[in-house]
């Protein structure tokens, strides 16, 4: 097997081979063959055995914890190894920069969570931190952590992002009045917000890039007494693309 791994890759090797691998160091004196098919079986690929949870992995017979630890780790080192590649302070300039970034940190999250960046005018990012998370299909903004933040940061340009496990980038209508109110909120205290960027599996939805954001960006009394939406069916769904 490590022969086939130096010779033909093992990106190229089937999913039930890869996990028969990847088991070898901590499973010893077993074969990791019919452990690694009924991974397989039993969750469905690759990645989603990588996305289930210790105690589910060990009920496969024959898995054993540091297997297990091993393998719900490795996400989790992917997602360390794709953000290091962007540098310590990467440039946010523009949609496609901010979007393969927050791709890179949502990674293959299960549950919908939200990030606030801080960049400075020329988008090199000052901060990063998580202000939301929730569930499958909702997450609550920490408004504390918002305000503590940017109050303490010397730059007041802020790109908010959430992600959609479903795989669908298109906003919902609370997405809409989350945004509105966001707007609103930063405008009081003095922030601006530059994008609330949408992130899904293989698209995205920016609310700057589609327009929606310059129709929020009004004053806080103008949204108390008008809070009427653009029609949803002028959205722009975006296909991700990472090329350079």
């Amino acid at each position: 097997m490590r022969q086939r791994v130096l010779s033909q890759g093992i990106e190229n090797m089937p999913e039930h081979e890869i996990l028969e691998f990847l088991l070898y160091p901590f499973i010893p004196m077993k074969d990791t063959n019919p452990i690694a098919h009924e991974l397989i079986d039993r969750f469905g690929s690759l990645q989603q055995v990588l996305d289930t949870s210790i105690v589910l992995l060990c009920d496969v017979k024959n898995m054993t914890q540091s297997a297990a630890i091993y393998l719900t780790t490795l996400p989790k080192i992917f997602k360390k190894y794709n953000l290091q590649k962007f540098g310590e302070k990467p440039i946010l300039d523009n949609t496609k920069h901010t979007v393969n970034y927050f791709s890179a940190l949502f990674g293959n999250e299960s549950q919908e969570s939200m990030y606030m960046v801080i960049v400075d005018p020329q988008g090199r990012l000052l901060d990063r931190c998580k202000i939301g998370e929730g569930d499958i299909d909702s997450c609550k903004m920490n408004i504390k952590e918002f305000i503590m933040r940017t109050a303490s940061s010397p730059s007041d340009y802020v790109i908010i992002a959430h992600n959609h496990p479903s795989g669908n980038a298109a906003p919902s209508m609370k997405d809409y009045n989350f945004t509105s109110w966001l707007i609103s909120i930063a405008e009081v205290i003095g922030v601006s917000v530059l994008d609330h960027i949408i992130i899904a599996k293989d698209e995205y939805f920016s609310f700057r890039e589609s327009g929606q954001l310059s129709n929020f960006a009004s004053t806080f009394k103008k949204y108390m007494q008008d809070t009427q939406l653009n029609d949803p069916s002028s959205l722009k769904i975006n296909k991700i693309n990472r090329d350079d």
